[in-house]
């Protein structure tokens, strides 16, 4: 008990870190709305508030961790399927629109009946929160992914629920703390703004999770197309009331800027970044007497784009790839198949993005789960050198 006391308390942490991965951002207007609708409410609201979306999240982590100790699933696994990926994408696409247009969604009136109905919304937002949070990963998570590997289906729903409850914590200290939530007071002008702001959220949100199924020149028109949609926002919310003669100008010259920005390499997902090979056993062999960077990603994970766009494009890391002569191995869990599910399990994964680097003689150096600086990966493979 004294281990699992302990691996519950860095699941904890775990959870309440996972609110700042890239991955959470859609779920971040819904905790906003679920926040300010309590601003005004009275202290016994707010907690009403508050156990709503704890038990939201705990009601989304105990089905999860069942189902994972039952049927051994990986975490994030759901969104493998593409009917998971396409309905949460209409549903983000919806939110959007109820977003910018006000429109309220309303349930039967027999719900409406119900005790603490009033926070449903809390509720769902808690275990959407949830939902959103598990294609991708973050410090001390694959520990204790790990550690539920071998234990009873008890104890992983014990410790999915810590992680759980370290999710729901920062909002939950935001509606049981009155002068926290007064911070939240916006001006009118201020508050339509922000609103705005969060539609687009949920629209790029919408966006991501539904490109996989769309012609890359689609996709790509996507997000030109939301791009631009912002930067017009921008334009004419900081120059509303003013009498500005040169707008139209301005968002021409931002169409333009845009459309340049999408055009070239930038097209590409990849762009110039680690030269990443298709990892295969046999190609592993081939690597032996140099240094091995292998890399588990997914077209649905946020946090693995993050890495992508960031720390792999790195030009001291890709120097230091060159130059030691490093094999970068990836494997793709967009679709998880046995193979593929087998070589995960065999290098000790449980979350993407997850990374392995090996030295010259396939020997394990480091593993990293989650997001990671470049000066991470540069300090793990100079150490193959001594």
């Amino acid at each position: 008990m004294e281990t699992l006391f302990a691996q519950s308390a860095v699941a904890f942490a775990a959870g309440m870190i996972l609110n700042f991965m890239p991955c959470v951002l859609p779920v971040i207007p819904f905790k906003v709305q679920a926040l300010l609708r309590e601003t005004t409410g009275t202290s016994r609201s707010r907690a009403l508030a508050a156990a709503a979306l704890l038990a939201g999240s705990l009601a989304f982590f105990i089905v999860l961790g069942a189902v994972t100790a039952g049927f051994g699933l990986m975490w994030g696994q759901q969104f493998q399927h593409p009917w998971f990926r396409i309905l949460l994408s209409i549903f983000l696409l919806a939110a959007a629109i109820a977003t910018f247009t006000g429109w309220s969604w309303r349930l039967p009136q027999l719900v409406y009946r119900v005790p603490m109905s009033r926070h449903l919304g809390a509720f769902f937002t808690g275990a959407l929160a949830g939902v959103l949070s598990t294609p991708c990963s973050g410090p001390f998570l694959g520990s204790v992914l790990a550690f539920t590997a071998t234990r009873s289906p008890q104890e992983t729903m014990v410790i999915f629920s810590a992680i759980g409850t370290g999710l729901a914590l920062p909002y939950l200290l935001l509606l049981l703390w009155p002068g926290l939530m007064s911070r939240l007071s916006f001006s009118s002008r201020l508050a339509v703004n922000f609103k705005t702001l969060l539609g687009f959220v949920l629209l790029a949100g919408s966006l991501f999770f539904v490109q996989g199924f769309l012609p890359p020149f689609l996709h790509q028109a996507g997000w030109m197309t939301l791009a631009l949609s912002i930067g017009v926002w921008l334009v004419v919310a900081f120059t509303s009331g003013k009498r500005v003669k040169l707008r139209p100008v301005l968002i021409l010259a931002l169409a333009i800027v845009v459309v340049m920005g999408f055009r070239g390499p930038s097209f590409d997902d990849g762009g110039e970044g680690i030269p990443w090979q298709v990892y295969s056993d046999h190609r592993l062999e081939q690597a032996s007497g140099r240094p091995v960077l292998v890399e588990f990603t997914a077209a649905w994970c946020i946090n693995c784009k993050a890495l992508e766009n960031t720390t792999f494009k790195d030009n001291k890391l890709l120097g230091i790839i060159e130059s030691m002569g490093v094999v970068a191995l990836q494997v793709d869990l967009t679709q998880v198949d046995e193979q593929r599910r087998a070589i995960f399990d065999r290098f000790g994964g449980r979350a993407i993005p997850y990374i392995v680097v090996l030295d010259r003689q396939g020997q394990l150096v480091q593993r990293f789960t989650g997001v990671m600086g470049a000066d991470t990966l540069i300090d793990a493979l100079r150490s193959i050198n001594g």
